[in-house]
Parts: structure tokens; C-alpha cells; sequence
């Protein structure tokens, strides 16, 4: 089970997983916690070893490489007694493609979200093709929409802690906290 300090941890490493240990120290000082780095050292080891950290992996600067296509795909299935077996194919398809950023299913007015990312829009058009001409027997409502994104892509927002969340609220909205 992993406690309030590996979640810090996590959350430095998805910042930065080339960072020294110094560097994970420091930003866990900064939350009141003075682990040695051999004590941090181990407990990263020891994530690595149950598969909490799965691997490692790096951030790009999107404004330095050719422009990507992002397309937002919203569907709705029909009923269907096939649906369930269906959908094993439609995850195996969005498990295995290279192009899905993200991808799940939903509770509320779409059944699932698709996030994909494609070099052109010839593509992003071959593969909608694709798409609705595999899945289109389960698929009821298929909308689909280009994505022009404001701020890089982050695995540090699927691993920051309440404290971050906290500190980063006392930032930028004093007035509106408790002190």
C-alpha cells in the first residue's frame, strides 16, 4: 500500500523521471518530510519492484516536433446482446493502436471517449473510415471533433496528491480558502 510520501514521490517522478534523488528530496522537504535519499531510493525501488512505477518515459515539446492531428471521438452504442463481446474487440483495437492517447468509458451522456492523435488529417479521416466501418453495428452516436490543445500533455495530472492540489489552490486562490 502506498502512503501520502510514495504518492509525492510519483507525482516528482512524473514531473521529471530523470531527476536526482537530491531533486525528490528537496521537493519532499517543501511538504514537511526529511526522508534520507537512501530512504527515498529504496522506497522508489520498492514502487518499481509491485509495478506502481511501471516504467519511465519522456515529455516532448509538441512545438518542436511536426504538427499533430487530435481528434475527440464521442460515441453512444446501441443496445445489444452482441455489445458486450463487441466491446472486447473495440478495447483490444484501442489497446493496440499507436495513435490512442486515451481512452475509456463513461458514465453520463456517452458511453466512451477516445482521444487519438494522428500526422494528418488524411489519416485522422482514414482511420474515422476504419473506425465506423469495424465498430458501426454497436456504435448508435459517433461524433467526432478536433482538438487544438492550450497546454501540454501531462501524466503529472493522473498522479498529483491532495497536498499539490492544496498548495496549488493557496497560490492562485487565496481569498476563497480557509486560512
Amino acid at each position: 500500500m502506498i502512503d501520502k510520501i510514495d504518492e509525492l514521490i510519483i507525482s516528482a517522478l512524473s514531473q521529471n523521471s530523470k531527476q536526482a534523488v537530491f531533486e525528490i528530496w528537496d521537493y519532499l522537504n517543501g511538504f514537511n518530510y526529511n526522508l534520507t535519499e537512501e530512504e527515498i531510493e529504496s522506497r522508489i525501488s520498492k514502487l518499481e519492484e509491485e509495478s506502481v512505477i511501471k516504467g519511465y518515459t519522456i515529455t516532448v515539446d509538441v512545438k518542436k516536433i511536426p504538427h499533430k492531428v487530435i481528434r475527440v471521438d464521442l460515441v453512444t452504442f446501441r443496445t445489444s446482446q452482441a455489445l458486450p463481446k463487441r466491446l472486447e474487440g473495440l478495447k483490444k483495437y484501442l489497446n493496440d493502436a499507436p495513435f490512442v492517447l486515451f481512452s475509456g468509458r463513461t458514465r453520463g451522456g456517452y458511453d466512451w471517449i477516445t482521444v487519438k492523435s494522428f500526422l494528418s488529417n488524411e489519416m485522422a479521416d482514414n482511420e474515422n473510415d476504419i473506425y465506423r466501418n469495424l465498430f458501426g453495428d454497436i456504435i448508435q452516436i459517433y461524433e467526432v471533433y478536433d482538438f487544438i490543445p492550450q497546454t501540454e500533455a501531462s501524466i503529472y495530472a493522473l498522479t498529483y496528491t491532495e497536498e499539490e492540489y492544496k498548495k496549488f489552490l493557496k497560490e492562485w486562490a487565496p481569498p476563497f480558502i480557509g486560512q
